[in-house]
């Protein structure tokens, strides 16, 4: 089955049944079906046809939904973009997915235009307005399940973004088996205020409960105030949302009053997209009165999403050492294994993780040697993330390849480090790295502290500096060889959320932190 057919369906069983709520206002399956069909046709106005990419620069709106399925209904290819991107990255992302046209906001047109000039593959610039007076394509061609369906965009939290194709058939056939792993029925209701141009927010949040017939209300992902978010949960009497672990810890953190809350209708609340940490669902479900609800996952969007998901209203798994939380078992028709170089380990020790799933993509676009790296010629996919299983089949996962920070011969895990710094009262996030020392011959660690008040006299700071060292030094037995005190929103972050910690690296390395740092110590 393709996306398009699984739209279809719904449309032919019921047109006048709700697709999402947005804004307070519901959009059908019929009248979604009737504007991207407008869409398509202006589209092809513009001689956008089978296998041409558009670029989508949206924020969560309606119309990135006739957009992008109008394009699918021309057998195009779709590109949803993060829109307040810089115009530099977007047009790295317009050349490198040789996108024939861009369709955006004119909230958008300046960068989307600034991006334009420096891609000149880019034809058309288009608004939804020029778009919806279109008159629907007579005839439209069929698409084939192993066709591609859209263009996913990493988020490039180690590496420069990369273009994931996604096939029809990568996307359906997952969102069927993730639909099963994390139990969702036809009456769940589910909330999201992930983005549209983000493989959870699109994939997970925005197709599979269509998949089902389940209600959704979409939010938009700026919400400055995270109470919205439980406020639309508690409205909806929701079944089920999802949110980076940072969603959750912005609501412990910022949402001082409860009064008016009710949480009590979910049956699931899943963490995923960055490190989960038990002592954020401790401390969200301690706050709003809730056990076993929120619950870790874990993919990639080289396997379209979901590799596994915790089972809906079981206890949570920590390892032996306690140290790791599981993130349950390869969801229905998902094999995972853990590589030691070439070979396979057995349960216990760690090493790569190795997936194997109907949504390991078709490769990266125009990028072959990328794809070479992690797609392997039997079909398994390296994912660079760190991680072991334990005897009964569980995955738990303990970092990132390229994050893993080298001291003195011992590896030491960045979220590990941070998970500690980031409970000191005045600390908002932290970071931990390894830079290179090459008189040393070996990494050193530095953490960089953003704090909640830039205000505090020296005394403060260095106190805050010390008790960072301490803290440090206890959880890895190594203290920092820095510690530095940032202002809030220094460290480098994706489009959606995940730190950059390498490119956190690179800035320290460079010494192009300075503005924003507000005091450092040197331990020697």
């Amino acid at each position: 089955m393709t996306l398009t057919e699984l739209m279809a369906r719904r449309v032919a069983a019921d047109p006048d049944r709700t697709y999402f709520t947005l804004y307070g206002q519901p959009l059908t399956f019929g009248q979604l079906w009737e504007m991207s069909h407008r869409y398509a046709g202006g589209l092809a106005k513009v001689g956008v046809g089978p296998g041409d990419k558009v670029c989508l620069v949206y924020p969560t709106c309606m119309e990135f939904f006739y957009t992008f399925f109008g394009a699918l209904h021309l057998g195009a290819v779709p590109v949803p973009l993060y829109p307040t991107m810089s115009p530099e990255g977007m047009a790295n992302i317009f050349g490198n997915s040789e996108a024939k046209a861009v369709v955006s906001i004119d909230w958008f047109r300046a960068s989307v235009e600034e991006a334009r000039a420096a891609a000149a593959n880019v034809r058309h610039f288009l608004t939804p307005l020029e778009l919806e007076g279109g008159d629907p394509p007579r005839a439209l061609p069929t698409a084939r399940p192993e066709e591609t369906a859209f263009i996913q965009y990493t988020s490039g939290s180690t590496d420069d973004p990369r273009g994931v194709v996604l096939s029809h058939a990568n996307v359906v056939e997952t969102i069927k088996f993730m639909a099963e792993a994390a139990s969702l029925t036809p009456r769940d209701v589910v909330v999201s205020w992930l983005p549209l141009y983000h493989d959870m927010g699109l994939i997970g949040c925005a197709f599979t409960p269509p998949y089902l017939g389940a209600k959704l209300t979409l939010l938009p992902p700026d919400l400055r105030n995270p109470r919205e978010w439980l406020e639309t949960v508690t409205q909806e009497r929701a079944t089920f949302t999802v949110s980076p672990d940072f969603g959750y810890r912005n609501c412990v953190r910022n949402v001082k009053d409860t009064a008016g809350l009710d949480l009590s209708s979910l049956k699931m609340a899943l963490s995923g997209a960055e490190p989960v940490r038990l002592s954020t669902i401790r401390a969200f479900e301690e706050k709003f009165e809730l056990k076993d609800i929120v619950v870790p996952c874990y993919g990639l969007a080289e396997a379209t999403l979901g590799v596994a998901i915790w089972p809906r209203g079981e206890p949570l798994r920590l390892d032996p050492s306690r140290r790791f939380l599981s993130v349950g078992k390869p969801c229905p028709g998902v094999s995972i294994r853990i590589m030691g170089g070439e070979s396979v380990l057995p349960p216990g020790p760690e090493g790569e993780i190795a997936v194997k799933s109907p949504g390991i993509m078709q490769g990266y676009y125009n990028n072959p040697e990328a794809t070479r790296e992690v797609l392997m010629p039997d079909g398994w996919l390296r994912t660079r993330d760190l991680g072991f299983l334990d005897s009964d089949g569980y995955l738990y996962i303990t970092g990132r390849l390229k994050d893993l920070i080298i001291v003195a011969g011992e590896n030491l895990v960045p979220s590990d480090i941070e998970d500690v710094v980031d409970q000191i009262p005045g600390i908002r996030y932290s970071a931990a790295v390894g830079i290179e020392s090459e008189r040393l011959g070996t990494q050193r660690l530095h953490v960089v502290a953003e704090v909640r008040d830039i205000a505090p006299d020296h005394a403060t700071l260095s106190h805050l500096v010390r008790e960072i060292s301490q803290r440090v030094h206890a959880r890895c037995g190594h203290h920092p060889a820095r510690v530095l005190l940032a202002k809030p929103r220094t460290l480098p972050k994706t489009s959606s959320g995940k730190l950059q910690r390498s490119r956190l690296a690179q800035l320290l390395a460079r010494g192009e932190l300075s503005d924003s740092i507000i005091y450092q110590s040197g331990h020697h």
